[in-house]
């Protein structure tokens, strides 16, 4: 929790002694540390140091360290639906990337966002080449939910009016048709 703060208040020095800490109080537990690894890339890289960030990950490559793959699972007229990021597997997958486009714009996204092919973001495209105008559109994720899709299902919510809850891996997140998150950007 206080990692992620730190994350979301763009504060490197904090971010690094939370994983010293961690790597110091529990020097034999190194799978578990790698998501805390890649919070402290993610601060330094939206903080603007890109060079330390790419260290990090450079780090954790030659380590052999494995990110587990992101998956979103939803629910459209009585099947589940998985979507991995960058996903091209489904029957309609043309559709839904062109969906993904047409939301990308309209929630006038930026460049780094653009090139975000998140789980998530297909799952809630699914729901809108299926029903135009759902009311409610319930995602359930395995990983915690990134900056750039929660910042982009915010804006979804708000362009489209439509209430979206995601079950992320630390918390439910109910986005409001006004574009306001339930956590109050604190995920």
């Amino acid at each position: 929790a206080l990692l992620s703060g730190a994350r979301n208040e763009k504060n490197t020095k904090l971010s690094q002694e939370v994983v010293d800490r961690i790597q110091k109080l529990f020097p034999d537990v190194k799978g578990s540390l790698l998501p805390a690894w890649i919070l402290l890339a993610n601060t330094y890289a939206s903080s603007g140091d890109i060079e330390k960030a790419a260290d990090i990950k450079i780090e954790l490559h030659r380590s052999g360290a494995k990110k587990k793959a992101g998956v979103t699972l939803t629910e459209f007229d009585g099947k589940i639906w998985r979507f991995r990021a960058h996903d091209q597997s489904h029957p309609d997958s043309a559709e839904i990337h062109a969906q993904v486009d047409r939301m990308t714009i309209e929630a006038d996204e930026t460049v780094e966002s653009l090139l975000c092919g998140h789980s998530e973001r297909l799952a809630m495209a699914l729901h809108f080449i299926r029903n135009r105008k759902p009311k409610r559109i319930q995602l359930t994720k395995n990983l915690r939910i990134c900056g750039d899709c929660h910042q982009f299902t915010k804006l979804i919510a708000l362009v489209y009016q439509c209430e979206i809850i995601v079950r992320d891996a630390n918390r439910i997140h109910h986005f409001h048709i006004n574009g306001q998150c339930s956590c109050q950007d604190y995920f």
